[in-house]
């Protein structure tokens, strides 16, 4: 999947944002509160609403490419008052959200046509069905509208922090629990391990165990970034209790050091940077890549060779937001998208729309200086 554009209206917050159009590689720039991080949260509620979730308020329009087709998504929830307080399963159900109106093109031809009384699919009106659910959810099995549910599916949200306590539950749940999930047998191909739902820390183990030549080329980013570092291993930890006692945790072996660093003990900086390389390695080829604040817990060092593996990466799509100078500095003008923002609008443009010099560091200059850069939000 690749978003080409997208227009987004949330009434209930009073946020709108203009068409904003993305390429492969977009770094969003500009001072904190002028809308990126909500353009990235407004591509996960797509991902949401793709799924079944009813949310008040939202208006959307997504163009995005998948398989060599191109796709026009739109629709609208109805705008109604909720109760601030969710108290039991009944007020639960009365703050679901109708569906005033939804379109469904595949390369121009019409394939969903909705309003808040009927769903026409190819030209039939459909039997009533559920009134709060997006059509793409409810025709989801269909030949023609599963590439869309699997292509939101490929949206991620990226946080390679440690996590909490339940990151690990969840991770054993797909690993363990679930029976052959994460065998050999299910995961043939490396491929079949890329497509997949694991969490990435599992994808780095099966890789591990399986296909120790990409685990190699992982590892080497790795070192090359942490020079320190002699070598890297998943394995069980054995004085765990025997329930997880086949759960994969990393280890990090440092040179002239005897004892290998458990997985507890590594750096976030460290860990994040290993998950962030495993990412960049192990997802699917058409998975958008969502990354907040991507300088967050990561040395100057991970910035710069991180930064090279996204440049690399064109089976990709990465939207990516950053405060930190090097970081726009080190990515190229032609991927800077600069965000501004008057009232609750929020506008999205290209670099070369400021007529910024042609240089990276001219550019770079101009950028921080450049008042729209510097005063972001404005009274609306």
């Amino acid at each position: 999947m690749k978003i080409n554009k997208i227009t987004y209206y949330d009434h209930e917050l009073e946020w709108q944002f203009e068409p904003i159009h993305f390429s492969e590689l977009n770094l969003l720039v500009g001072i904190s509160g002028v809308g990126k991080t909500q353009i990235l949260t407004s591509i996960m509620n797509l991902r949401k609403i793709a799924r079944g979730g009813s949310l008040n308020s939202v208006e959307w329009d997504i163009d995005f490419s998948s398989n060599n087709y191109e796709y026009k998504w739109n629709g609208e929830f109805e705008n109604k008052k909720v109760d601030a307080f969710i108290l039991d399963d009944e007020k639960a159900e009365k703050n679901k959200f109708r569906i005033n109106r939804e379109h469904l093109s595949i390369n121009a031809k019409v394939i969903i046509e909705r309003n808040n009384h009927e769903i026409v699919f190819y030209g039939n009106k459909l039997p009533k069905l559920s009134l709060f659910e997006s059509a793409v959810k409810i025709l989801s099995e269909e030949e023609d509208i599963a590439p869309v549910k699997d292509g939101f599916n490929k949206v991620i949200y990226s946080d390679q922090s440690r996590g909490e306590n339940y990151v690990l539950v969840y991770d054993m749940i797909h690993y363990l629990i679930i029976p052959n999930r994460a065998s050999s047998k299910k995961y043939s191909s490396l491929e079949e391990i890329q497509e997949s739902n694991l969490p990435t820390k599992i994808k780095l183990a099966l890789v591990y165990n399986h296909y120790p030549q990409t685990f190699q080329e992982i590892k080497q980013r790795f070192i090359d970034i942490f020079d320190q570092v002699e070598d890297i291993r998943m394995e069980p930890d054995k004085d765990l209790h025997k329930i997880i006692a086949d759960y994969p945790f990393i280890n990090i072996k440092e040179k002239g050091v005897n004892n290998w660093i458990t997985e507890e003990r590594i750096s976030s900086g460290m860990f994040r940077t290993l998950m962030h390389i495993s990412e960049l390695y192990l997802s699917a080829e058409g998975t958008v890549i969502l990354i907040d604040e991507f300088e967050n817990s990561l040395g100057v060092n991970c910035i710069d060779i991180l930064s090279d593996l996204l440049l690399e990466n064109r089976k990709l799509q990465f939207i990516i937001t950053s405060h930190h100078h090097y970081i726009i500095n080190k990515i190229g003008i032609e991927h800077w998208k600069i965000v501004t923002r008057r009232g609750g609008v929020v506008t999205v443009k290209n670099a070369k729309d400021y007529n910024l010099g042609k240089s990276r560091h001219q550019a770079f200059m101009q950028l921080i200086n450049l008042d729209a850069y510097k005063e972001g939000i404005a009274a609306g």
